[in-house]
């Protein structure tokens, strides 16, 4: 009787299992129907699950009853939890969405130039910057080599895609660096103020930039100065053209950098034929202070501050001047602050707190008329940062900036002009990214001009498409608007506020350390500045208008050739204006149709050298030719440079340096000058605009004390 009730019962028993057993199965794939192997498949908050084999199939068995949620995951997809029920049919077909990540995500790369330790893929680093033949180790040197920029020799200046000097404006920490370039004289070229070992990375914006920065038609240069130093050094360095020296103190979190300097080129001019006859070569003093820190809750404290005198005199042959000469004196006094704060709001927010000062001192003699012209510009900004979600990132910010400007000019008269503006600003951009291949942009900034009482909007739009793993396309179009210059808002103040529309398509692709990219696009101008007399401002106005349009082409490899790093860009444009005097829309004389840049660097481990060779070629430039027909219809001869430099190391903290430009001695002619009246043979007599010397020439040692430094690593 006993065993055939433990018989019933274990039959009971069994059926009831039986019955209360569910099998769960189906495939798991990702929305283009490919499988996926080993992802993970289990009831939440139970023991019950599986993984796929290798065709993406599961299939398990569960004794779990009522509404369970089946959770399905695999790395790199977005997870998905489905409603459950066992006494049903239970064959699942998954699909599953790629998950965000932002590191792979794709990146808006229409109109720009980036170079940071968030972007493994390097344009142009400090030492790049440094070690780039011609580039003279200055910044702008450097960024010549890019495409979208023209060789103004001259100048010394950023001219892109036929935009004047001006149409750039320079950010250090995301505040703006007025007096960006050092003081100088009629073509003389000018450099950067700014040393490049300053900053961990640049972006270059060739056009289309972000709403985050304005009053500026043609492009912005982002500088973001490096972190904490983690080593106390000092750093010298002896020049063929002065002295610098330089000391590190780091603490813990935090550091403290400070380097002054001294350049003189009285002994170079007397060693290098000249062109000029030199009263006084380029005497100068700088120095530069910074301190870095980082903070407690992940925010982090920056601060710069720079100062520097220069004063040179000259004597230049010429036309234009019934004495024969020229006499041109400059003395410049410039100091630039700078102060960021950046601190996080939650997990992934964060506030940005900004402010720059900028004065400038400029006393100028040209002739018998002396010009005393001080300068005050400062900038105030606080931004903020919201992340919606990993796919939404909200940008919104505002911003005040101040100038004071004041220009006394004597001569048989004495003459004063002064004026203050206030231009104040607020931006908001979204970034949307509708999946990780594909991102969009959109915002825009309102401004307003105190001086002109004038109101902008100017919204901005772009996009970039994930192709593949390598390859990316990128647009980017908005509304660009910039004060007309002093030499004008002096005068008057019944101008508005220049325009410019871009219009970009950009192809992008990186593999390894590889770039190659490619680029058109279109610059469509408005309400330029025109007037018939520059010193008449009732003849002023705002009709202007003008064009450019091109395409851009860069390749860099890095290390594909063993111990060789290279680039190769060019540059076509086509550029006119009817602007300031132009009776007729034509091609300003600084642009040119063709430029081309080749840049080779190799290192020669053995010998603990490096030597790099820049090519660079620019098509001929207008200029006006008033003994022909026609207005700048005349063309110079194509501007050829081949520039060499090499580094050697005799020890891990010593670099040796030299470098030259212009090695084949290429007669380098950038326009003319013509005589106000013709002769008696009834033509205008000619003067040709060149550098005062052939070549620039220089050797310096660079030392590193205190701190294991190995630059041979560096190069």
């Amino acid at each position: 009787m006993r065993q055939y009730l433990i018989t019933i019962y274990l039959a009971i028993f069994s059926q009831t299992m039986v019955l209360a057993q569910s099998t769960v199965s189906g495939v798991v794939s990702d929305q283009k129907g490919e499988t996926l192997i080993g992802a993970n498949v289990y009831l939440k908050d139970t023991y019950d699950g599986g993984t796929t084999d290798a065709n993406g199939r599961f299939n398990f068995d569960t004794y779990e009853t009522g509404a369970q949620v089946l959770v399905v995951s695999f790395m790199g997809f977005e997870s998905v939890e489905l409603p459950f029920l066992p006494d049903q049919e239970n064959h699942f077909e998954i699909k599953l969405k790629e998950a965000f990540n932002t590191i792979d995500a794709v990146t808006i790369s229409a109109g720009s130039f980036e170079a940071s330790d968030k972007k493994k893929v390097v344009v142009l680093q400090s030492l790049d910057i440094a070690t780039t033949a011609g580039a003279t180790a200055d910044i702008t040197g450097a960024l010549n080599t890019l495409p979208g920029t023209q060789t103004v020799g001259e100048s010394g200046r950023l001219f892109v895609r036929g935009g004047t000097a001006d149409e750039t404006k320079i950010y250090v920490d995301g505040v703006e660096a007025s007096n960006y370039y050092g003081a100088s004289a009629n073509n003389i070229p000018t450099r950067s103020r700014f040393s490049p070992f300053l900053f961990k990375g640049t972006f270059f914006s060739t056009g289309g930039y972000s709403a985050e920065y304005g009053q500026a038609l043609s492009s912005a240069l982002i500088l973001n100065t490096l972190e904490v130093d983690p080593v106390s050094k000092v750093d010298l360095s002896i020049m063929s053209l002065g002295l610098e020296a330089g000391v590190t103190k780091a603490w813990e979190e935090q550091s403290l950098f400070a380097k002054v300097g001294y350049i003189n080129l009285n002994p170079y001019n007397h060693l290098i034929d000249q062109r000029v006859d030199w009263k006084q070569g380029v005497v100068d003093w700088n120095t530069n202070v910074a301190y870095k820190k980082n903070l407690p809750n992940g925010g982090r404290l920056k601060a710069l501050a720079m100062g520097n005198t220069s004063n040179m005199s000259l004597e230049q042959k010429t036309i234009l001047n019934p004495s024969g000469v020229n006499a041109i004196g400059v003395n410049n006094k410039n100091g630039f602050v700078s102060a960021n704060l950046e601190l996080p709001v939650g997990e992934t927010d964060h506030v940005y707190l900004g402010a720059s000062s900028s004065w400038n001192e400029d006393h100028l003699l040209y002739n018998q008329t002396t010009i005393e012209r001080p300068t005050f510009n400062q900038h105030l900004k606080a931004k903020y940062v919201h992340e919606f979600a990993p796919k939404s990132i909200l940008n919104t910010g505002v911003e005040l900036y101040y100038q004071h400007f004041e220009e006394t000019i004597a001569d048989s008269i004495a003459l004063k002009f002064d004026y203050n503006q206030t231009h104040t600003a607020a931006f908001a951009e979204l970034d949307q990214y509708i999946t990780q291949n594909l991102v969009v942009r959109v915002g825009g900034r309102l401004t307003y001009l105190s001086l002109l009482k004038e109101a902008r909007l100017a919204p901005r739009l772009s996009m970039a498409y994930k192709l593949n793993e390598y390859a990316q396309v990128s647009l980017a179009s908005g509304l660009f608007y910039q004060a007309p210059g002093s030499e004008y808002l002096k005068l008057t103040d019944e101008l508005n506020q220049q325009q410019a529309a871009h219009y970009i398509l950009n192809y992008q692709r990186i593999k390894e350390n590889k770039v190659f990219r490619v680029e058109t696009y279109l610059k469509d101008y408005d309400q330029l500045v025109r007037f018939q007399s520059q010193y008449d401002p009732s003849t002023f106005s705002s009709d202007g208008d003008g064009y450019a349009y091109g395409l851009d082409v860069f390749w860099r490899d890095r290390g594909g050739i063993k111990n060789i790093d290279y680039w190769v860009s060019y540059s076509w444009m086509k550029s006119e204006r009817k602007y300031l005097n132009y009776p007729e829309k034509t091609a300003p004389g600084f642009t040119s149709a063709h430029n081309f840049s080749f840049v080779i660097k190799r290192f020669f481990p053995q010998l603990k050298s490096q030597m790099g060779a820049t090519y660079s070629f620019t098509s001929g430039r207008p200029y006006e030719n008033p003994n022909l027909d026609g207005f700048n219809e005349s063309r110079t001869d194509g501007y050829h440079d081949l520039s060499f430099n090499v580094a050697y190391l005799p020890t891990p903290r010593v670099v040796l340096y030299a470098s030259a430009t212009n090695l084949l001695g290429s007669d380098q002619v950038f326009g003319f000058n013509y005589a106000s009246q013709p002769g008696e043979n009834g033509t205008y007599a000619s003067e040709a605009i060149r550098l005062p010397a052939k070549r620039f020439i220089f050797i310096g040692c660079f030392i590193t004390i205190g701190a294991f430094n190995n630059q041979l690593e560096n190069l």
